[in-house]
C-alpha cells in the first residue's frame, strides 16, 4: 500500500526528520517485481523497480527528488519555480505538476532536441499546466534564459524564483534516490529475495545514479550500481558523480553524525558507455528494439532517450551472465493522466515544432552547423 508520510531515510536516521527539507508527494513504495517473460527470453532473472508509478498524475524519478527539493522551496516561500530542459522534457512536466499542486508558477526554458512523438506529446501536455514557457535554442541560450527569467520574476513578485537545475541533480535531489535505495533493500528483505548481482539505471543529469550509489552504501546493498550514460560526457562523468555522492554524504553527516561516512572515488563509479548514439535524445536502433521487446514481453512502457538505452545495457549484460539476478530501475512515467492541450496555445517560437509553415532559422548554435538539427527527425 502506498504511504505518503513514512520514508526509509527518516526511519533509518530519525535525527534527519525536521532538519532535511521534505514534503510528501510520491506514492511509495513503488512495486519491485520480477519480469517473468523477459527473464525467460534472456536467460537471466530480471527484476524492475517501477518508479514510473511514483505519482498518480505524472510519475517517474523526478517525483522522488521533488519531495526534498519542493520541501526546500516551500520553506523559502517561493512564488515561482524556474527550471528547464529539452523540448520533450519530462522534468519540466513533473515540476509543473508539483508546482500547480502548491500554487507556484512554473517557469520553464526549453532547448532543442531531436523531434519525435514524445516531444510533440509532452509539449501538448504542458499547455493545460499553465507553464510560463520560453524557447531558448541551445545550452548557451538556456543559461541566458535562466538569468533573464530569474530577474523578471524577482521584479514581478519581489521574491527570487526557486531555481532547479534541469534534472534536479543537486544534493536535495540526490536524497530522493538515497531513499529509493533504502526502499529497495527493505523490499528485497520483505520478499526474501537476495540482493541482485547488479542494479542498472540511466544516467543523464546524474542525480538518480548518485543517490542510488550513496543509498546502496547506507542500506548495505551488496551489489554494484551500474549507470548507463545517455548524455554527453561533459554532463555525465565519473568525477562529477563521485563529487555528488560525497557532497550528499557529507550533508547528511553534518545533520546526523551517526550516519556512516561514505567516500566514492571516480574510478569506482561503474558508468557504462556505448549506448548514447549520436547524442542526447537521439534514438538508437538498439534502444528502439529494446523498447519494443520490453513492451511485448511485459507491457512496460520505456522510451528511447533514457530507459530504452539503460535497459539495452542490462540485456547485453544478461547475455553474458546467464542466470544472474539483475534489477532495472525504471524512471519513466508509465501512465500519465495529464490532459493534452492545443499547441497553438504555446508561445509562437514553439510553433515550428508542429507546423513547417512556421519554421524560422533556429537560434541554437547547433543549427548553424546543421540547419536541419531541430527538425530532422520530424515525421
Amino acid at each position: 500500500m502506498a504511504d505518503h508520510g513514512s520514508r526509509p531515510l527518516f526511519d533509518a536516521f530519525p535525527a534527519l526528520k525536521g532538519q532535511v527539507p521534505f514534503v510528501p508527494l510520491a506514492d511509495l513504495p513503488t512495486p519491485l517485481e520480477r519480469m517473468e517473460r523477459l527473464s525467460a527470453q534472456v536467460g537471466a532473472e530480471i527484476w524492475v523497480k517501477r518508479d514510473g508509478l511514483t505519482h498518480p498524475m505524472y510519475g517517474g524519478n523526478k517525483i522522488r527528488k521533488f519531495e526534498f527539493v519542493f520541501g526546500d522551496l516551500l520553506r523559502k516561500k517561493a512564488r515561482a519555480v524556474l527550471t528547464g530542459g529539452g523540448l520533450g522534457s519530462h522534468h519540466t512536466l513533473a515540476a509543473a505538476v508539483v508546482a500547480r499542486q502548491f500554487g507556484v508558477q512554473a517557469v520553464c526554458s526549453y532547448y532543442c532536441q531531436p523531434l519525435g512523438e514524445e516531444v510533440y506529446r509532452n509539449l501538448q501536455l504542458s499547455v493545460p499546466l499553465g507553464i510560463d514557457a520560453h524557447f531558448c535554442g541551445d545550452y548557451a541560450g538556456l543559461a541566458l534564459s535562466f538569468v533573464g527569467q530569474y530577474a523578471r520574476w524577482l521584479l514581478r513578485t519581489g521574491r527570487p524564483p526557486y531555481f532547479i537545475y534541469p534534472g534536479a541533480p543537486g544534493t536535495l535531489g540526490v536524497l530522493g534516490y538515497v531513499n529509493a535505495a533504502l526502499e529497495i533493500k527493505a523490499q528485497l528483505a520483505q520478499q526474501r529475495v537476495p540482493d541482485p548481482k547488479a542494479i542498472f539505471v540511466a544516467v543523464g543529469s546524474c542525480g538518480t545514479f548518485a543517490g542510488l550509489l550513496l543509498g546502496a552504501r547506507l542500506a548495505g546493498l551488496d551489489c554494484p550500481i551500474v549507470g548507463v550514460r545517455v548524455i554527453e560526457e561533459d554532463v555525465a562523468n565519473r568525477p562529477k558523480i563521485a563529487r555528488m555522492v560525497n557532497k550528499a554524504g557529507r550533508y547528511l553527516r553534518r545533520l546526523d553524525p551517526s550516519i556512516p561516512p561514505v567516500e566514492v572515488r571516480p574510478e569506482a563509479v561503474d558508468l557504462r558507455d556505448g549506448y548514447l548514439g549520436p547524442g542526447y535524445a537521439h534514438p538508437t536502433d538498439k534502444a528502439r528494439q529494446t523498447v519494443d521487446q520490453v513492451a511485448q514481453a511485459e507491457g512496460l512502457p520505456l522510451e528511447t532517450t533514457y530507459t530504452g538505452k539503460a535497459m539495452a545495457a542490462l540485456l547485453d549484460h544478461a547475455g553474458s551472465h546467464a542466470g544472474a539476478r539483475l534489477l532495472f530501475v525504471d524512471t519513466f512515467a508509465e501512465s500519465p493522466t495529464l490532459e493534452s492541450g492545443d499547441w497553438h496555445a504555446l508561445p509562437e517560437p514553439f510553433w515550428p515544432v508542429f507546423d513547417p509553415a512556421h519554421r524560422v532559422r533556429c537560434r541554437c548554435l547547433r543549427s548553424w552547423r546543421d540547419p536541419d538539427f531541430c527538425w530532422k527527425n520530424r515525421g
